[in-house]
């Protein structure tokens, strides 16, 4: 069995994205793994909800959607994927209204 790895991290804190607005997060490899869990996190405080959308990369291309998780103001959610490819793309969606969406997003591989 594999050990777990951290593989993708929003920075501590949380990011801010501004209402209406779509943000790229970051990418992540999981060339090295089976199996990879996303845990996502909308702060409390939060303006707006979000969508956080997974898209599966291959060089420079985004493929196709692995996800989409659509989370409210104080929600989080933790998901499993067997490995879509050898990249992972991880991009936010800030509903429309006021304030920010602040969002955590954590990729674990194995």
């Amino acid at each position: 069995m594999s050990a777990t790895t951290l593989l993708f991290r929003t920075t501590q804190g949380s990011v801010p994205i501004p209402a209406g607005t779509l943000k790229t997060l970051g990418t992540a490899d999981v060339t090295n793994s089976g199996q990879i869990r996303v845990v996502c996190d909308e702060r409390t405080g939060s303006g707006v909800g979000v969508t956080i959308m997974l898209t599966i990369t291959e060089g420079a291309e985004l493929v196709a959607f692995l996800d989409t998780i659509v989370l409210a103001p104080h929600a989080q959610t933790t998901r499993v994927y067997d490995v879509p490819g050898t990249k992972l793309t991880i991009s936010a969606q800030a509903n429309a209204g006021v304030g920010n969406a602040n969002v955590d997003v954590l990729v674990y591989g194995h």
